[in-house]
């Protein structure tokens, strides 16, 4: 005999059984619990109260399916515990937590001077227009450098692509398949001079400031003083010439700054506000273009010399 707290529990069981749970109410007086039928094709109907059946003929034994059901559910409850006691608990301490510090090595630190020095390069560059491209240096010993290209001049030909860092020059080649690849190629001496060309440097006339705040610039003279090397001009005489503009580029940009600061500093200002502000911004244009100019001339300067070397 069953109590009434765990009617539920053997109701599940026997129904699980195959009993069937009616809505007949079992006749013993102050018991509520609805009476269970016998399964279906068995012989004869019996109708069970699992809390107060004294019916001797109905015996309360497991049916075969009960028997299975619970070999099941101990089965399923033993492989449980197995499992729980065969996982051992992960150990949790609060240096698990803890990463290690980061070692900088001589390659990394390498690396990261590269990476500084490469992105400060292609930073100036982009402000003088030139074109940072999606390929990177082939170099082995330049990290993920992208490569960039100067602005294109009128009638010229599709500038080479450069690194910033090894300065070697590149064009894109198909072959046969169709697949590109970049192949170091060395600048001819025309497509070395070729910005310069638009530059008109003076190697003689530096910028100077005017008593009247003016600034005048080099002066160009085409004719005589660019830097357009001929065919018999030899790198010496090319190297020479460079030279020579990168000083007088040197001396006017110093020239420039002196007056950039007595413009900026000066305690006495007599001239009205405006032509002070206009002439601060005239000085600043013309070391914005002496820098950009000085800029070009070293470059030409550095590959003219590797051009020396590997000719």
């Amino acid at each position: 005999m069953s109590s009434i707290q765990d009617a539920p529990s053997a109701l599940g069981d026997y129904m699980l059984s195959g009993w069937i749970l009616t809505n007949r109410r079992c006749p013993t007086p102050g018991c509520t619990i609805p009476l269970l039928r016998s399964p279906d094709r068995q012989s004869p109907v019996v109708h069970l109260c699992i809390t107060c059946n004294e019916n001797k003929t109905v015996p309360r034994q497991k049916s075969p399916a009960q028997v299975s059901q619970h070999d099941i559910s101990t089965s399923t409850s033993s492989a449980s515990q197995i499992t729980r006691t065969s996982t051992p608990a992960t150990e949790m301490s609060e240096a698990s937590d803890v990463l290690p510090p980061f070692v900088e090595t001589e390659a990394t630190r390498h690396r990261r001077e590269q990476t500084d020095r490469a992105s400060v390069e292609i930073g100036r560059r982009l402000l003088q227009g030139w074109t940072m491209l999606g390929d990177e240096c082939p170099n082995d010993d330049c990290y993920y450098v992208p490569l960039v290209r100067r602005p294109k001049s009128a009638g010229e030909e599709e500038p080479k692509k450069e690194c910033v860092l090894c300065g070697n020059f590149f064009n894109t080649e198909r072959d046969r398949a169709g697949r590109e690849r970049l192949v170091q190629t060395n600048p001819q001496s025309s497509q070395i001079a070729s910005p310069s060309t638009n530059l008109h440097t003076s190697t003689q006339t530096a910028v100077t400031p005017q008593s009247n705040g003016e600034v005048v610039g080099p002066r160009s003279n085409p004719q005589s003083h660019s830097i357009v090397p001929t065919s018999n001009a030899t790198a010496g005489s090319l190297m020479g010439t460079l030279g020579s503009s990168a000083e007088v580029l040197q001396l006017a940009l110093q020239n420039l700054t002196s007056r950039m600061t007595s413009l900026v500093s000066s305690s006495n200002l007599t001239d009205p506000l405006s032509t002070i502000d206009e002439s601060i911004a005239r000085t600043a244009d013309a070391v914005s273009k002496v820098t950009q100019s000085l800029s070009q001339v070293k470059q030409l300067q550095w590959s003219e010399a590797q051009a020396h070397i590997m000719s």
